[in-house]
């Protein structure tokens, strides 16, 4: 009996492999080709490029001074720039270093408010990949006919953030002494630059509307003659060009 069992089981075994075909596979009976387009346009720069925070460049902010510069228009355009504000402070007959206060920014997010550094921004939408430059000079800190002789406004640390990977170079320290000489901020050459850039001094955000950034100075010597009560403004004048380094 168990030899009869044990031969039954093989003949079974033997009948499965026999009914077993390999897959077919489809046979081709035709192909054909499709397509896929798209038309660029100019952009002509008549809506300006909304600023972002330069510490977090995922987020657009609305920058709370009512002074606040007038962007430039184009392709490649002039965003934004921090006015710089030191306030109020008390005459001194020896040579003082002060520092300038954040620039206070709501987060269109949240609609919270932040103290961002004292920074520029530069949107570049040629598509030409040709580069730019961003300057900057100034007069000197008068109030009427008074004028803070002497005085250096420093721009330091100097930190380009953008959620672009071309990084332009920038310089780190801008040193204006009121005598109208301008200076390079930010070099952008050829294949760098595209998108939107901020350039920040300094990196770190203010706690509130009274913290100040060490990297945003004004040096006004001792000898220099101080009118109390009169507001000393300089005029900062940013030149973006087409012609890099």
């Amino acid at each position: 009996m168990k030899l009869s069992k044990v031969a039954l089981v093989g003949i079974l075994a033997a009948s499965s492999l026999a009914i077993y075909a390999a897959p077919s596979h489809a046979a081709e009976v035709g192909s054909t080709t499709s397509k896929g387009d798209i038309i660029f346009k100019e952009d002509d720069g008549t809506t300006p490029t909304n600023p972002i925070d330069p510490t977090n460049p995922g987020d657009d902010v609305t920058p709370t001074d009512p002074d606040a510069p007038t962007p430039t228009t184009g392709a490649l355009r002039l965003d934004y720039v921090s006015n710089i504000h030191f306030g109020e402070q008390t005459i001194s007959g020896s040579d003082t270093t002060y520092k300038a206060k954040y620039d206070e920014v709501v987060l269109k997010s949240d609609g919270s408010t932040k103290y961002v550094p004292t920074f520029a921004q530069v949107t570049d939408n040629r598509g030409t990949n040709a580069g730019w430059k961003l300057q900057v000079s100034n007069d000197q800190f008068k109030a009427g006919s008074s004028e803070l002789t002497g005085a250096v406004l420093t721009l330091k640390d100097a930190e380009l953030n953008s959620a672009n990977a071309a990084k332009p170079m920038n310089n780190q320290n801008v040193v204006l002494n009121g005598n109208s000489a301008i200076q390079d901020v930010v070099n952008a050459p050829v294949d760098s630059g595209m998108g939107v850039w901020t350039n920040a001094f300094g990196n770190t955000v203010g706690a509130d509307a009274d913290a100040e950034n060490a990297s945003v100075t004004l040096k006004v010597p001792g000898a220099t003659k101080k009118d109390k009560d009169a507001k000393y403004v300089t005029t900062l004048t940013w030149t973006l060009t087409d012609t890099p380094d």
